[in-house]
């Protein structure tokens, strides 16, 4: 029994650390092919980017527009208040900081690596205004990740029920995957963006929780 209780007391870190690597790795090769200027995915970034371009104009692309506008920097500054306020009046105040943590410290990441790479923004989106900052990777994408990517695995490191667990990381997919394509119909970003941007955001907020786990089971 002390045995068990003693793997289960690492495992939580551990996968999460092993995850943040993973998803390190991806955005690296993914990061490396961007400043090479790979065909494939400039076709593949190029043949997405136009699909989706369809819907702009369409009430689905003014709710996408709607959307992305919430998770702008400051409305990831608003929901992540929210949050933490909402883990206080849960009495889950310990929450809190991995919480600050990885959406702040996240966001921090992701802007000093859109500085450092300097990838322009796709040609379209000068002339709709959506954008005036770096493309690679998708700030709100990131944002979005670290927010709900780290809500979702307290939710995953505080539950017992699968159904829960399941339902935290669908509604998370869900969400990031909503702010994503919004970015991509409003010409804002490049389809790798929004993939770079969730890989960056999955990876710290990983990293943050496989810290905090391993910190809070060593006490």
């Amino acid at each position: 029994a002390v045995r068990t209780a003693r793997v289960g007391a690492v495992r939580a870190p551990v996968v999460a650390l092993a995850v943040a690597l993973a998803a390190l790795a991806a955005f690296t090769l993914l990061a490396l092919a961007v400043n090479s200027g790979n065909a494939t995915l400039a076709a593949w970034d190029a043949g997405i980017g136009r699909a989706l371009a369809v819907v702009r104009s369409t009430p689905v692309g003014q709710a996408l527009a709607g959307l992305s506008a919430v998770h702008a920097p400051r409305g990831i500054v608003a929901l992540t208040a929210l949050a933490a306020l909402g883990l206080a009046l849960l009495r889950r105040r310990a929450e809190i900081a991995p919480l600050l943590a990885s959406v702040l410290g996240g966001a921090t990441l992701n802007h000093l690596l859109k500085h450092g790479i300097q990838r322009p923004r796709p040609g379209l989106e000068q002339a709709l205004g959506v954008a005036t900052d770096f493309s690679f990777p998708s700030g709100h994408v990131a944002n979005a990740t670290l927010l709900y990517g780290t809500l979702a695995a307290l939710v995953l490191v505080g539950t017992r029920s699968r159904l829960r667990a399941a339902g935290a990381v669908a509604l998370a997919l869900l969400l990031v995957g909503a702010v994503a394509c919004s970015r991509v119909v409003l010409g804002a970003h490049h389809p790798s963006d929004v993939v770079a941007g969730m890989l960056v955001g999955l990876a710290w907020t990983a990293a943050c929780v496989a810290a905090f786990e391993a910190l809070r089971r060593s006490g």
